[in-house]
């Protein structure tokens, strides 16, 4: 068996709990294993909070403390790991997004793992989602996310779309028609649906902004929530319960994927057999 990887707990908040979660666990003669079997997750999560690659969530940590009678020492040092700025949320949630068994997203745009290059081109031609870099820089990491896509094993995907995200004009018709041509030939992928919820049917709990839930593979939930310029992440057994029930009553107004691919094939001819100008 390989020793195991050396820890810096000096490199960051982050390093540091991990390398103290370690300490604890070895203390108490526990393997990796032993100690995701007390707190309900894999060997490979405890890996990842130890060598500080994920830390954990408030409701993990808090199991974890009492696993190793910490008597809340680790929830009092997580507390200053979750502080408001001390985690970039949005990288968090990519990250776990490429690990996900299951994803369920809702939009009201057409989300980054069903875009067309030509689609994620004209959205950063406008310069307003552009934070630094240009558009080749960013075009290619946006459109690497679908990667797991082409993986022996990929996700189970479901994406519902509102309506809108099918007559946003985004880069003119010819980018739009290949856009929802996209969206068809997802819907007839494996493990992937496509559904629309047409207006007048979405939940106005879900107007805010997008959403997507994560299962990963040790059964564990996670949420993210995105607005114009704002992101959260959500590990909270009982925020991420809050969550799943809106996008449950969303995707209960939707389409079924065959429908849906009827509805998206009439947008497609109606709203772009003929040139418009881009609303973006």
């Amino acid at each position: 068996m390989p020793a195991p990887k050396e820890l810096d707990p000096t490199a960051s908040l982050e390093a540091y709990l991990g390398a103290q979660i370690r300490k604890r666990r070895e203390a108490k003669g526990l393997t990796q294993k032993e100690l995701g079997q007390m707190v309900f997750v894999s060997h490979n999560r405890i890996a990842q909070i130890e060598l500080a690659t994920d830390p954990p969530g408030r409701e993990l940590i808090k199991l974890l403390d009492a696993a190793l009678d910490a008597r809340g020492d680790l929830v009092d040092l997580w507390k200053h790991v979750a502080t408001p700025g001390a985690r970039n949320y949005a990288s968090l949630f990519l990250k776990r997004q490429g690990q996900a068994r299951i994803i369920n997203e809702y939009g009201l745009v057409i989300p980054g793992l069903c875009q067309t290059e030509a689609y994620v081109r004209a959205m950063f031609a406008t310069g307003t989602v552009l934070d630094g870099g240009t558009v080749e820089e960013w075009t290619p990491i946006r459109l690497a996310r679908q990667e797991i896509f082409d993986r022996e094993d990929p996700p189970w995907y479901r994406v519902t779309l509102d309506e809108a995200a099918l007559h946003r004009n985004v880069g003119g018709r010819e980018v739009m028609r290949g856009q929802l041509a996209h969206l068809l030939e997802m819907n007839e992928r494996p493990r992937t649906e496509v559904q629309v919820v047409p207006f007048g049917m979405l939940d106005l709990s879900a107007m805010g902004g997008s959403l997507c839930l994560l299962t990963m593979p040790d059964g564990c939930r996670t949420a993210y929530t995105e607005g114009l310029h704002t992101g959260q992440f959500y590990e909270e057994a009982d925020q991420v319960a809050r969550l799943a029930l809106v996008y449950d009553r969303v995707q209960a107004a939707a389409l079924s994927p065959e429908l849906s691919a009827a509805f998206i094939r009439n947008v497609m001819e109606d709203r772009y057999a003929w040139e418009l100008p881009p609303l973006t």
